[in-house]
């Protein structure tokens, strides 16, 4: 079941979101997530949040306006449709959704590509010097070729 962000997730987000990001970035200091990790904890009830609840929460999708400001799910529930499933939610909500994936981070741009995101630009990320795609998913109520559809 897909709901609503409570207070009472934010924890298991943060244990999920920090596990996440050691293990997608080792091309990151583990560093870098450590100190960020308050930061993150005050920012997540600001934003739009969407957790997979399945006894538990198992991942979540944050958003700021139409922007996936994170994607993570735990580790034993990854390959079982969450991670599709929370995007899907996002679509409903966005005409269009933008994202930002370290480009080393091979899975995650596969799996973007998958929910038809498309590569849009390339940049550096100026607090870890590690280059970023901006990928872009236009989200129309009709299947097309080459768009996002629901």
């Amino acid at each position: 079941m897909i709901r609503e962000y409570q207070a009472k997730d934010l924890d298991k987000i943060m244990e999920i979101w920090l596990q996440g990001n050691e293990q997608a970035h080792s091309f990151i200091d583990p560093q870098y997530f450590k100190q960020n990790y308050e930061m993150v904890k005050m920012l997540i009830p600001m934003s739009t949040v969407y957790v997979q609840d399945l006894d538990g929460v198992k991942g979540f999708i944050g958003l700021t306006e139409n922007y996936i400001s994170g994607l993570f799910v735990d580790q034993n529930f990854r390959r079982q449709g969450t991670g599709k499933a929370l995007v899907e939610k996002a679509k409903q909500r966005h005409d269009e959704l933008l994202v930002q994936v370290y480009k080393k981070n091979t899975s995650a741009i596969d799996f973007y590509l998958a929910q038809h995101f498309d590569i849009v630009s390339e940049s550096i990320n100026e607090e870890t010097n590690e280059h970023e795609l901006l990928m872009r998913c236009n989200v129309e109520h009709k299947v097309k070729i080459g768009k996002c559809a629901l």
